[in-house]
């Protein structure tokens, strides 16, 4: 599949210079029929009386093979290390409510991290008994692995870590950390929303021990379906919140009275809470496939050309860009401080382009898969037109 087919598919492409992805992908043609395919699926299960547990077998199919994709995305062991959850905030919650932790356990995050990422750590603390070490922001807004690595002691037991900041598009170095992670123990949980889709992804190379991510990003799904991918060593120590009839547990009666068994402790469908987001999981199978039909270090490669473009052309405008220039730093987000980000956001979408504020400081400009030079060209052309009007205001 070329560039330009792909773009077809992405129905903001055709109505708008669409440069929001760290928001969402927009509707999509092949989402519009994967949910076509599951209803037609649901309706021939039920007229031949199709059964599977909580779902429908043809479900449970496209279930199973959602995983397998999944897998190949990040380069997980094995398939059944996939959970699927309905956000990436479920499955941080997720281990770190039902993990193992022990008496003066802490964890590590860091101050800038997005919410998702903080407030599940926070809630460890009150719920779980454990100490939460927060890494202040720098000047620079980089997150920096050998000052996570510096707050550990011997009782840390994880790091929480973004692999692209949604703030400010800072991409950390997950190789380097995972390594130093590695050495001394620590689990290293990863929420890869902005990144997964966009360029490739090594959980075991970069000894990752779980990533989270939502679909409706560089996943160009939708914002119902998300998941987790294990490493097997994590998800022998993490253990169901929440519990109902499904694939890994059981109730069963013994001398001491009624017990919740679980029959498979090596496989993430357990921490799977009964039914799933079938259509969500369609459409994410779908649009997996079309991500590998293009391919993820096409997508990559035409990211990081367009966004050396983009950066420098800003630059040349003198527009207060906080995302590093470093290419190793940075993947499809440029961020930028203006001091008034409010009217800067109007006047942009007043050009017929979608961007975003964010955190009320930050406006925000992202690539996808999608984007071509002909986006570029037009934004830089109204990036310069805004920098004259400010000009002649101030």
């Amino acid at each position: 599949m070329n560039k330009e087919e792909y773009r077809k598919l992405f129905y903001a492409c055709n109505h708008c210079v669409y440069l929001d992805q760290a928001y969402d992908c927009g509707s999509t043609l092949f989402g519009i029929k994967a949910m076509e395919k599951y209803f037609s699926d649901w309706n021939n299960a039920a007229v031949n009386v199709e059964r599977g547990g909580p779902g429908r077998l043809s479900h449970f199919i496209v279930a199973d093979e959602t995983r397998e994709l999944i897998r190949r995305l990040v380069n997980a062991e094995s398939a059944d290390l996939i959970a699927f959850t309905r956000n990436t905030n479920e499955g941080l919650n997720a281990i770190l409510q039902g993990f193992e932790f022990e008496k003066n356990d802490n964890i590590i995050t860091a101050e800038i991290e997005h919410e998702s990422v903080f407030m599940p750590a926070l809630r460890a603390a009150e719920t779980r008994g454990i100490e939460v070490k927060v890494l202040p922001t720098r000047k620079d807004e980089k997150i920096l692995s050998e000052e996570l690595i510096a707050l550990a002691d011997e009782n840390t037991r994880m790091i929480l870590v973004s692999h692209v900041q949604s703030k400010n598009g800072y991409r950390i170095d997950l190789e380097k950390l995972g390594n130093m992670c590695h050495e001394r123990g620590i689990y290293l949980i990863v929420d890869a929303i902005q990144s997964l889709g966009l360029e490739p992804f090594d959980m075991r190379k970069w000894h990752v021990s779980a990533v989270n991510a939502a679909g409706y990003k560089g996943l160009n799904s939708v914002i119902s379906i998300a998941f987790t991918a294990y490493s097997r060593e994590l998800l022998r120590k993490v253990h169901p919140t929440y519990v109902a009839a499904g694939f890994c547990t059981d109730i069963t009666k013994t001398k001491d009275g009624w017990k919740i068994i679980c029959k498979d402790e090596e496989n993430a469908r357990k921490m799977e809470n009964s039914s799933l987001d079938n259509p969500g999981i369609y459409v994410l199978h779908d649009a997996l496939e079309i991500i590998f039909e293009r391919g993820v270090e096409n997508i990559y490669e035409e990211i990081m050309k367009l966004y050396e473009k983009l950066y420098s052309g800003l630059k040349q405008l003198r527009y207060p860009l906080i995302t590093p220039e470093n290419g190793a730093e940075h993947l499809g987000i440029i961020a930028m401080k203006p001091e008034d980000p409010q009217k800067m956001f109007e006047f942009f979408r007043s050009k017929n382009i979608a961007l975003s504020r964010s955190s009320k400081i930050y406006i925000r400009v992202s690539l996808g898969g999608f984007n071509n030079e002909d986006d570029i060209d037009y934004f830089l052309n109204a990036a310069e037109e805004y920098a004259e009007l400010s000009k002649r205001q101030y």
